[in-house]
């Protein structure tokens, strides 16, 4: 009986305690800089993964801006639109690592992303389209009255595929520089592994990263059947990071002799899109300045 009173007794002492911890926050009961961030940054993904804008919006700072000079409202019309035309799009996101220092954060991530897409109310495998993507970055975050707020990112690398019909089935590459020079030429080149009785033309082309994004010239050409499709292409001026673009369709013609008609069969097409980093010149001030 006497074990019993001392076990209640001690119980109680302990939710008691418990109760002042949480009225005092004793220090070794508050979470570590790196355990808030993490929280944070798992909130932030799952308000992506339920497409909740407005929400997202508030894990960002008012003064938020991209390496690339987006914010927050550009930002929100990005996810609208990206929302909008892969509706069944997923996101998986990594840490890679958190540094702190005082009241400010940077985080190393990269997240990997797949949507299945269909070109009409036909939703057969045939004509299913597959989109995936990856990317490496970077966030900065700052302690505010309202907790931590993403002040900028920065993506390193990043890579996104749209594929339909046979293209889910030919191997291809799109080759890029990882970093280009202000106003430097620089070569580009499509790598591929098709039948010979399949026919591909494509387009090679460069854009500046902006927003709205730029409209594409695009000039397509046969590709060659012993070897790469090149095109040498010429950075901006403007110090702004661009996308590499390589649009492919792949069709196979037949003869039919008793009518003497060719007919053309479309069996599929492809859109790579590669980042290309700006390469930053020695003692250059990095300006996170919006494009107009």
């Amino acid at each position: 009986m006497k074990k019993n009173i001392f076990l209640l007794a001690l119980i109680v002492l302990s939710f008691s305690v418990f109760q002042e911890a949480q009225a005092f926050e004793i220090p070794f009961l508050k979470k570590s800089p790196k355990s808030e961030i993490r929280a944070l940054l798992k909130e932030h993904n799952k308000a992506l993964a339920k497409k909740d804008i407005d929400k997202v919006k508030t894990y960002y700072d008012k003064e938020y801006l991209s390496a690339d000079g987006f914010d927050v409202d550009d930002l929100a019309m990005m996810l609208e639109k990206t929302y909008s035309a892969y509706g069944n799009i997923k996101y998986k996101t990594k840490i890679n690592n958190i540094s702190t220092f005082d009241n400010w954060a940077l985080v190393q991530m990269s997240d990997t992303s797949f949507a299945k897409v269909y070109p009409d109310e036909d939703k057969s495998k045939e004509k299913m389209g597959r989109l995936d993507g990856k990317s490496s970055y970077v966030v900065y975050l700052k302690k505010t009255d309202e907790g931590w707020k993403i002040i900028s990112d920065e993506v390193l690398m990043e890579e996104t595929s749209l594929k339909y019909g046979i293209a889910n089935k030919i191997d291809m590459e799109l080759v890029t520089p990882v970093f280009v020079k202000n106003g430097r030429e620089y070569d580009l080149s499509l790598k591929m592994d098709k039948p010979d009785d399949i026919v591909a033309l494509a387009s090679i082309s460069r854009e500046e990263i902006v927003y709205p994004p730029a409209e594409a010239n695009e000039k397509f050409r046969r590709m060659p059947d012993d070897g790469d499709l090149e095109r040498l292409v010429r950075a901006n001026n403007k110090n702004l990071d661009e996308y590499a673009i390589a649009s492919i369709g792949f069709t196979r013609v037949s003869v039919n002799e008793e009518e003497l008609k060719a007919r053309i069969e479309v069996l599929g097409m492809a859109y790579i899109m590669k980042r290309i980093n700006m390469e930053k010149i020695k003692g250059q001030k990095t300006s996170l300045v919006k494009n107009e």
